[in-house]
């Protein structure tokens, strides 16, 4: 799909794991895209989800696997929890087979999309409105990563630390670029500030902290499906220089 849509290069960056990277690694050769290792870490701080890109990671570094396995750890712990809860609602999963037959990593999404096809609910929107979303009667806060320990996990294996979707921590201005100078601090390396829902007042503001802070830029669909995200490419930007440099692209 990013090769018929113009794109030249694409990270998959799914949630705590980069256990695809190397199949769309092989796949992106062999279409002709360039292709950078990444992964989503999710951590949270004073009770705001904050979402971390991990780009450029030695994934053949043997502790690495180790050290995700412990962020999903975390995660799984949190899917049992908002399991328990859906069963005392009425609505069991099995989440032992959900998590064997999902590739990757089990978030809500997936366990939303579980609930539309067991017939809890008419869809993904609804599963999360009325049981799963932040604030509903199933949903689970789970014990995760800070932000800075997300960025240090990075920066350990060599990789590239970038704030995801800025706007969805619902900041204003000046309580952002606080909580953005504790991100650089820890050494966070870039803002994905051309993020799809961001507009066009939004992207230019994220450029310029970027610029600000000397950060790098990155673009993100967010594409988890065809309900979640928008289609890989309709949505593009050509990365500046220093980006470029930054990633190796």
């Amino acid at each position: 799909m990013s090769k018929e849509r113009g794109l030249d290069c694409i990270a998959i960056t799914d949630h705590d794991t980069f256990a695809g990277t190397r199949r769309a690694h092989d796949y992106a050769v062999r279409v002709g895209l360039k292709y950078i290792v990444g992964a989503e870490l999710s951590t949270v701080q004073d009770g705001i989800d904050v979402h971390m890109l991990a780009y450029n990671v030695d994934i053949d570094n043997p502790e690495l696997a180790r050290a995700m396995e412990n962020v999903r750890n975390l995660r799984n712990v949190r899917n049992e929890a908002i399991a328990s809860k859906l069963a005392e609602h009425g609505m069991p999963i099995d989440m032992s087979a959900l998590l064997a037959r999902t590739q990757g990593s089990v978030g809500r999404p997936v366990i939303a999309r579980e609930m539309v096809r067991l017939g809890y609910c008419e869809s993904v929107v609804e599963a999360f409105e009325k049981y799963i979303g932040t604030g509903k009667c199933c949903y689970v806060q789970t014990q995760r990563l800070t932000p800075a320990e997300a960025i240090r996990l990075t920066l350990r294996f060599g990789g590239i630390p970038v704030l995801a979707h800025p706007k969805q921590l619902h900041l204003d201005k000046a309580s952002f670029e606080k909580f953005l100078k504790t991100l650089v601090a820890a050494g966070l390396s870039g803002i994905e500030a051309n993020y799809f829902a961001h507009n066009t007042n939004e992207r230019s503001y994220y450029t310029r902290m970027a610029k600000k802070y000397k950060l790098i830029v990155t673009g993100g669909s967010d594409f988890h499906d065809y309900v979640h995200g928008v289609e890989i490419g309709t949505k593009s930007f050509s990365p500046n220089g220093y980006t470029r440099k930054v990633l190796g692209i």
